[in-house]
């Protein structure tokens, strides 16, 4: 039966593991992340009916014209399918904006899916991933069918994992708007820092799964996880650093930055430990949530 107007979330992910090999010829970069769904969700009311593609963010700072990642994929659906209709998004956010979080490209993931269902389409889920791949790195993992996924290439090369169980994420946004495509052209991919750029680590997605499980399941502090897009947004947004240290202190095992900043997560065992953490940010910054995997 044809449905006139439906919802759908649109999660916000992190990166457990994120680390940078290489320069491609394109400009873009190869990675290795490991990918981790969440809880904390935008939602997205699509509707067909209206004059072309509208969107509407209430509550919200997004834009609403044809920047916004959800415009650009309604457009991208009905020229690729060739389908004639009129549409109405109203996007609500949850997600913070240019957070590291994915906020963007889960959204323009859900109004493809969302399109495909609306309009009957019948779009192979390849298809669906290759649209999305056009939108953004990380859109492709949103349309997937994977709660955590091993990312390699662009990012948009996945492999779905078995994701970690049995801890909770205290998500900490300074208020600070990242701007992606500047942390990766101030990357420095040859410093000593980081043993695993430019190694030609052949092994090193095993090694990503590897370090998962010595970091949740047997408890190693050591190599840690990492991201190597944090040293250039500390070297700008120290604040990030500040913000692990505390995350440490009140227990959490890991602490990182998700994806280019700026937000903060601390990973924990004990939920009333998280609870206090996350009760303590909310008195100094307005965007910390308690989330959950989705496993």
């Amino acid at each position: 039966m044809l449905i006139h107007e439906l919802e759908i979330l649109a999660p916000a992910k992190v990166n457990l593991f994120l680390a940078v090999l290489s320069k491609r010829a394109d400009g873009y970069h190869d990675i290795v992340s490991v990918m981790q769904k969440l809880d904390l969700a935008d939602r997205l009311h699509i509707c067909l009916e209206g004059s072309g593609i509208s969107l509407h963010c209430p509550s919200s700072a997004v834009p609403e014209d044809t920047s916004n990642l959800a415009w650009k994929a309604a457009r991208l659906f009905f020229d690729q399918t060739g389908i004639k209709a009129d549409v109405r998004i109203t996007l609500h956010k949850e997600i913070p904006v240019s957070a590291g979080l994915g906020g963007g490209s889960s959204d323009a993931a859900a109004v493809l899916l969302g399109l495909n269902r609306l309009c009957a389409a019948g779009l192979e889920k390849e298809v669906l991933l290759s649209m999305a791949a056009r939108l953004g790195a990380d859109a492709p993992f949103f349309v997937a069918d994977m709660k955590t996924a091993l990312a390699t290439g662009t990012g948009t090369e996945l492999q779905p994992i078995d994701g970690p169980k049995g801890y909770w994420l205290v998500l900490v946004n300074p208020g600070l708007a990242v701007s992606t495509q500047w942390v990766y052209e101030n990357l420095i991919l040859t410093s000593d820092a980081n043993p695993y750029k430019l190694s030609g680590y052949s092994h090193l997605p095993e090694y990503a799964a590897s370090l998962l499980e010595a970091v949740f399941h047997r408890g190693s502090s050591e190599p840690g996880l990492f991201n190597d897009l944090e040293a250039v947004t500390v070297g700008t947004h120290p604040v990030i650093c500040t913000i692990k240290e505390q995350l440490l202190t009140d227990g959490a095992f890991a602490a990182l930055m998700s994806g280019s900043g700026s937000t903060v997560f601390g990973l924990f065992r004990q939920l009333d430990l998280a609870e206090i953490s996350r009760n303590k940010f909310r008195q100094m910054y307005q965007d910390v949530f308690l989330v959950a995997p989705l496993n």
